[in-house]
């Protein structure tokens, strides 16, 4: 899943999405502010500090542990250690936020008090989030399930099926709906998904 490798291209990526969304460019300035005074962008870097020490033979696994406890205490948020997530991660709003076990794709946005994770003890898949998916405020996506690239799950909502790539998901439990900017071709999908969702 994971398609970068080093942890200095992660950040790189990090800092171009967020550069991307402030519609500015990276500049030393821009990135001084990230690092220094920008608590989203803090988290993902705790993250990425968590998966450089990880690679730190015999000590890595405990120095990685300890951060990730400093970093839950720091931020009232979580992401599980056993979560591969890739670069261009997007927290603009670093709070209330637990990511259990899955896989995070390129370019994904997390807003406030999300849950990722699997429905319970006995699950034994993991949700994957898609390059480019975007989880609004308060939504809920659990079970071993696939949010497609370009999706958008609406603020609230509780997913429990696969989202087709380039489509809305809203509600409780969530309905799919197509995006007025997806592609033609998405059409057949999502009716497939429309129906598991019913």
């Amino acid at each position: 899943m994971t398609r970068t490798t080093t942890i200095t291209d992660k950040i790189r990526e990090d800092l171009a999405h967020y550069a991307l969304r402030e519609h500015t460019r990276v500049s030393p300035a821009f990135v001084a502010r990230m690092f220094l005074v920008t608590p989203g962008f803090q988290f993902v870097l705790a993250l990425r500090i968590q998966e450089a020490l990880v690679r730190i033979p015999l000590v890595g696994r405990l120095l990685r542990r300890i951060a990730w406890w400093a970093s839950c205490l720091l931020f009232g948020s979580e992401i599980a250690m056993a979560a591969r997530v890739d670069g261009g991660l997007y927290v603009p709003h670093p709070y209330g936020i637990v990511v259990g076990a899955c896989d995070i794709e390129k370019s994904v946005t997390l807003l406030q008090h999300i849950t990722i994770g699997r429905k319970d003890h006995t699950d034994r898949g993991r949700p994957r989030i898609c390059d480019g998916a975007s989880l609004m405020a308060g939504c809920v996506v659990v079970g071993d399930i696939t949010i497609g690239s370009g999706a958008t799950i609406g603020a609230n909502s509780v997913v429990l099926k696969d989202v087709p790539p380039d489509s809305v998901a809203i509600g409780a439990p969530a309905k799919i709906l197509r995006r007025a900017d997806a592609p033609i071709g998405a059409k057949d999908e999502l009716q497939d998904a429309k129906s598991q969702v019913a």
